[in-house]
This record gives C-alpha cells, sequence and structure tokens, in this order.
C-alpha cells in the first residue's frame, strides 16, 4: 500500500519543472510576477490581483485537475483568461508551480 502512495506521488509530478518555468515565464509571469506572488508588472493594471501561488492558502485545495482546468480554461467571471496548450506542457508547468508551493 506504502509503495502505491509513493507512485501517486509520482505520477502527479511526472512533467518537467524546467520546461514548465519557461511555459510559466512566457504566460504567466507578467501576471503573477517573477516567484508567483501576484506581483508581475501587468498585475497593477488588473481589477483583481493574481493569486499568489506561494501561499498555504492557495495550495489548501488545489488539485493538479484544477490547476490544469483554471490554466486551459480560464477563471469566469475574473481576470485569469484561458491558456490553452498542450497536455506536456499543463503537466509541466503544474509541476514548476507545484515547486513554488511553501
Amino acid at each position: 500500500m506504502w509503495a502505491f502512495g509513493i507512485w501517486l506521488a509520482a505520477a502527479a509530478f511526472a512533467g518537467d519543472p524546467d520546461a514548465g518555468r519557461s511555459v510559466y515565464v512566457a504566460k504567466c509571469q507578467a501576471c503573477h510576477g517573477a516567484s508567483g506572488k501576484g506581483d508581475g508588472a501587468a498585475a497593477a493594471a488588473l481589477p483583481k490581483p493574481p493569486k499568489d501561488m506561494t501561499t498555504k492558502e492557495f495550495w489548501a485545495t488545489m488539485t493538479d485537475e484544477r490547476l490544469k482546468s483554471t490554466i486551459s480554461n480560464g477563471k469566469a467571471g475574473g481576470t485569469m483568461r484561458p491558456f490553452p496548450m498542450s497536455e506536456t506542457q499543463l503537466d509541466d508547468l503544474a509541476t514548476y508551480l507545484r515547486s513554488l508551493k511553501p
């Protein structure tokens, strides 16, 4: 049973964090900032500040599925627009974003 749990944890982090960082810089950093705190150069122009992805509160209910859905589909009624990308890029980006978790 324990080995199965380790396999599941490894499967959740199957992406390449270096590739994910490249996707983050290209698509997310302008709003979320270099370190994911929601303080990017474009953040000041938004009606609501971007999420700070370095907090326990952000990650408390964030699953990989929810994270990928928000990236791909955006946030209805929010300022997060959709960023469609391949599953590989989503896995890579999710893996990188998980590295910001406190």
